[in-house]
């Protein structure tokens, strides 16, 4: 008799033991299985964000407005609107860079109110003019030749969430690169001759034409 009690008992006590591992088991299982969820969740909220942000990219190009000048190019590559962005000269800032240059400080005036870009929208502005002694002004304009760009902005998840915000920065340098930009195509020349003036006015015109549609393209 006592040994059947005994044995009831361990077997009890295996029973309780096992039962309560079980129980372990299924703790630990159901928290990795929350890990799992949240971290899957997160994961699907970032791709989410990054599908639909917005992405402002900045690109220094030949300049519309003369051979050897510069521009700056913002444009919204992503899927939202970038709202307040804001523009400025890292270790340095907008300001004249020769006696008469008066662009310099308007690129100041113009970045500090930020603006905003629609998905695929850009905004194209002077950026730098080398120096040319026969121009007047004279001397570098606009932008100094080498720096760094840093752009700030916003984007409004439109879901309850606190606005996002963004930054990133360019450097560049345009010692050499405006003197290695190709101009847009003139055309063929007109023959010499009075009496090919007409066709020597038409060629000018078509010549000036290429070269705007080719400087508009860049």
């Amino acid at each position: 008799m006592l040994v059947a009690s005994w044995v009831t008992a361990i077997a009890t006590i295996c029973g309780v033991a096992i039962a309560g591992a079980a129980l372990i088991v299924a703790a630990v299982s159901i928290v990795q299985a929350g890990r799992q969820l949240r971290s899957t969740a997160r994961n699907e909220a970032a791709n989410s964000d990054a599908l639909t942000r917005p992405y402002i990219g900045v690109d220094i190009v030949p300049s519309i407005g003369g051979r050897g000048a510069m521009d700056i190019v913002f444009e919204n590559r992503g899927r939202s609107v970038a709202r307040d962005i804001a523009v400025s000269l890292v270790d340095d800032h907008f300001r004249s860079q020769s006696s008469l240059d008066e662009i310099g400080p308007a690129l100041g005036r113009l970045f500090a109110t930020p603006f905003d870009l629609a998905p695929g929208a850009r905004r194209r502005v002077f950026w730098r003019m080398p120096a040319d002694e026969l121009a007047t002004p004279s001397g570098d304009i606009w932008t100094p030749i080498v720096g760094e760009v840093a752009i700030d902005y916003a984007w409004d998840p439109r879901d309850g969430r606190e606005d996002r915000r963004y930054s990133d920065s360019i450097r560049y340098d345009l010692t050499e690169y405006p003197k290695l930009t190709p101009l847009a195509g003139a055309g063929a020349e007109a023959r010499a001759g009075a009496d090919q003036a007409v066709e020597k006015n038409a060629v000018h015109a078509l010549r000036a034409i290429a070269r705007s549609i080719g400087e508009l393209s860049r």
